[in-house]
């Protein structure tokens, strides 16, 4: 294949940020257990929400060889007719056997999507000799991601009140554009190649195998920049996941508690919670946009912020923000905190050109799409370990009481206090760019 002209490495850069808005237009996610439920029994939407994770745990590394291995554009080709098929399985319904094969193909369309986006990017800019706009541009995409998630929540939790299957079609014609815009693209950086002093090119360097290929990406590690980055992102990611995972029974906590701390609220909470049951794919739409807003705002500011600070003081800012809001929820039980909680998606706005623009120059072109997916993985596994370390602390939480809930937020109080700590210790080993020798691609 001819290397890319510069006019195809333009139109790349101006289609990506397209593209990532498609991708993260989630109009399903303030409705998807409630979908679910309308459609199967507790246990089983339990075990698709298992089959999900299990299924991008399988695919995280795998998607990031075959990228490195095969090409960027082939891979997100994947990701978008994964997720198009997905969220038709999703419209379509009806089975157990028609949920699952959705989740898997949700699961491949968000796996394989996972550090080749960033990587396209920055591989399309390199290639004009221009990574140094990268970040900036990482923190524009951002914003355009989080403002339109922010609508597609909105949008979904507005049609879920009608039916809930049309959060998913909304989802699915943002699918179906977005394969539209990666069959635009092209291969930024197919291969490394060495070519003769004719112009010819005379062998292609090879990708390893995956294990060789994952051991190198270990290697990277010894930069002293490279593994507190790694170390800051897994911490992220757990910290991240904490008010996710738990806003929504906070806030039925809080709020009940507050109710019942008036006379006569009794009645008042049970005819709310009817309101709330007919109005919650509307609520929980809202609420998102506004988490998402709120979080595009802090993406917008987030190059300048680490330009007027340094990257590793912007980056525990968006670390201490999170254990903020972390630790008011476990020691604060009260509807007041419940605005609090809108700042949850902020810290991620805060954090991600920064991250990206700091790991992407020093991982070379050929590991860099794996690199960003072991990354993930360590997350995501964390973040699984440390919700079986609860499940063993305070024992079955599937309806978690006020003490139980509170027990577990101030377990993840202290990891936040304690990995803060020691990342604030530890800061001094991150290098700018220019300061550190860079593995050059």
């Amino acid at each position: 294949m001819p290397p890319p002209t510069p006019a195809q490495l333009e139109r790349n850069i101006r289609l990506y940020p397209a593209y990532a808005a498609a991708f993260n237009a989630f109009a399903w996610m303030p409705v998807f257990f409630l979908y679910l439920s309308d459609n199967l029994s507790l246990p089983l939407v339990l075990q698709l929400e298992s089959i999900y994770y299990a299924s991008v745990v399988v695919m995280e590394v795998p998607s990031g060889y075959f990228s490195d291995r095969v090409g960027r554009r082939a891979t997100l080709l994947i990701s978008a007719i994964s997720l198009t098929a997905a969220y038709t399985l999703f419209v379509v319904g009806g089975s157990f056997a028609v949920f699952a094969a959705a989740q898997v193909c949700l699961a491949a369309g968000i796996a394989f999507n996972s550090g080749t986006d960033t990587s396209f990017h920055f591989d399309s800019l390199k290639a004009l000799k221009r990574e140094g706009e990268y970040e900036d541009r990482e923190a524009i995409v951002a914003r355009n991601g989080f403002i339109a998630g922010a609508l597609a929540a909105l949008a979904g939790g507005a049609v879920g009140l009608i039916e809930l299957w049309l959060a998913y079609a909304i989802s699915l014609v943002a699918a179906v554009f977005s394969v539209g815009l990666v069959w635009a693209f092209r291969e930024p950086h197919p291969h490394e190649q060495v070519v003769n002093a004719d112009g010819e090119v005379e062998c292609v360097e090879e990708t390893p195998g995956i294990l060789k290929q994952m051991m190198l990406c270990v290697g990277f590690l010894k930069q002293g920049t490279l593994a507190w980055l790694f170390a800051f992102a897994v911490f992220m990611l757990i910290l991240n996941h904490v008010p996710y995972e738990f806003f929504q029974p906070y806030i039925k906590i809080a709020m009940a508690e507050s109710a019942n701390s008036n006379a006569g609220a009794s009645a008042v909470v049970e005819n709310g919670d009817v309101a709330r049951d007919q109005w919650a794919p509307l609520i929980a739409g809202m609420h998102m946009f506004a988490s998402m807003l709120l979080a595009s705002k802090a993406a917008a500011i987030s190059s300048k912020l680490r330009e007027r600070l340094g990257t590793a003081t912007a980056l525990l800012l968006a670390a201490g923000l999170q254990s903020a809001i972390i630790a008011t929820m476990a020691f604060v039980m009260h509807w007041w905190v419940v605005p609090l909680i809108l700042l949850r998606v902020m810290p991620r706005g805060l954090m991600t050109a920064p991250l990206n623009a700091a790991i992407a120059p020093r991982v070379p072109q050929a590991q860099r799409a794996t690199y960003f997916s072991l990354q993930s993985l360590a997350g995501k596994l964390s973040f699984s370990l440390t919700l079986a370390g609860m499940s063993v602390i305070v024992g079955e939480f599937e309806n978690p009481t006020a003490a139980s809930l509170a027990e577990m937020l101030r377990w993840y109080t202290l990891i936040a206090v304690c990995g803060l700590l020691l990342l604030t210790c530890t800061a001094w080993c991150v290098k700018s760019v220019s300061e550190q020798a860079i593995n050059e691609d």
